[in-house]
């Protein structure tokens, strides 16, 4: 298990396979248990993981050095309060490169977490050895979610587009990214 990621404010906590067995059976006592942390009520997955956590789980149960290279907690300092969460999109590709998501709870937004904690994980990424580049996938429209990877160092590098992906709104989502060297 990779340890933990400590920020100023916050702990970046990896989301083992356990964890998210608790979580998705809606077992709250066991999910405090294995991660020291209280989630918001009513219990529900963190932002970015609703539809990805078996996924996630599959994954890290079939290959458990994955485990970093999917889902991480951010959990206040303060409280040991899940503020929200950070999600690669698996190992690096043979390019060296990850795919990084960051979303906070409704009530911890605008104090700065999104930043401080994706912060904390593009340059843990971009310190492993596999990894030359870290990327994020943003809807245009989501001026605050460009904000913070602005933050974080990454620039737009051109626009993504998704050719399986149903709704329309989706075809509009910028490509920002930052390469170790920059970071």
């Amino acid at each position: 298990m990779h340890p933990p990621i400590p920020t100023e404010r916050l702990e970046l906590q990896p989301l083992s396979v356990a964890a998210i067995d608790a979580l998705l059976a809606g077992n709250e006592v066991r999910l405090r248990e294995l991660t020291g942390a209280v989630f918001p009520a009513p219990l529900a997955p963190p932002p970015l993981m609703d539809g990805v956590l078996p996924v996630m789980r599959e994954r890290q149960r079939a290959d458990p050095a994955q485990e970093g290279w999917w889902g991480w907690l951010v959990v206040t300092r303060e409280g040991r309060r899940v503020a929200g969460s950070l999600v690669f999109g698996g190992p690096p590709d043979g390019d060296g490169s990850v795919v990084v998501g960051y979303a906070t709870y409704p009530a911890f937004g605008g104090r700065g977490f999104a930043t401080e904690a994706t912060r904390a994980l593009v340059d843990w990424a971009l310190a492993q050895p596999d990894v030359r580049r870290v990327c994020a996938t943003i809807p245009r429209a989501n001026a605050t979610a460009r904000r913070v990877a602005e933050k974080v160092g990454m620039r737009s590098i051109g626009r993504w587009w998704d050719p399986t992906a149903w709704d329309e709104d989706v075809e509009d989502v910028l490509l920002y990214a930052v390469d170790r060297d920059e970071g």
